[in-house]
């Protein structure tokens, strides 16, 4: 796969991208991109911090990551077992590996007809748009197993072949 654009969507991109094949996830689409804002921007709205397990240049291994040979990951709040790293450090491994990083974030189309259909089973009345859109998502998300949807990723090596 050679991707000219720098971000795309597909509905089972996830699947194909990251060579598995996930359930269906209700309410969540799958984006892929090379751009550094928006994963940076992925990163900060989910309180997620640059890392790595592997030895680099600004320090030793820490834990053993069999991971294909991506050798960046990313730490969380509460779960936090690499090595923090700068940004400049991970994108410029990210770029000199010729990643990709697939994520989910919800899909709002689906959870606007969900939301709608909610409020035609109620006869539309006026008032309850906000607490549709929030009824439509706990929905989706329990039909989808329970799982967040904006959490998932992945990073991978871009298929330049294609």
């Amino acid at each position: 796969m050679n991707l000219k654009d720098p971000l795309f969507t597909d509905s089972d991109r996830f699947a194909s991208v990251t060579r598995q094949s996930p359930p269906e996830r209700l309410g969540a689409r799958t984006q892929a991109t090379r751009d550094h804002e928006t994963i940076r921007r992925w990163a900060a709205d989910h309180g997620a911090d640059p890392a790595t397990g592997e030895a680099t240049e600004s320090g030793p291994a820490t834990i053993a990551v069999n991971d294909g040979g991506v050798g960046i990951r990313f730490n969380f709040p509460g779960f936090a077992p690499f090595r923090p790293i700068a940004w400049d450090e991970w994108l410029g491994h990210f770029d000199h590996h010729h990643l990709l990083f697939v994520f989910e974030e919800q899909d709002t189309t689906q959870v606007a007809t969900r939301a709608h259909d909610l409020s035609r089973s109620r006869g539309a009345e006026p008032g309850h748009d906000r607490d549709d859109w929030f009824q439509a998502e706990r929905e989706l998300r329990q039909w989808a197993g329970g799982g967040s949807p904006s959490v998932r990723y992945r990073i991978v090596k871009e298929d330049t072949d294609a």
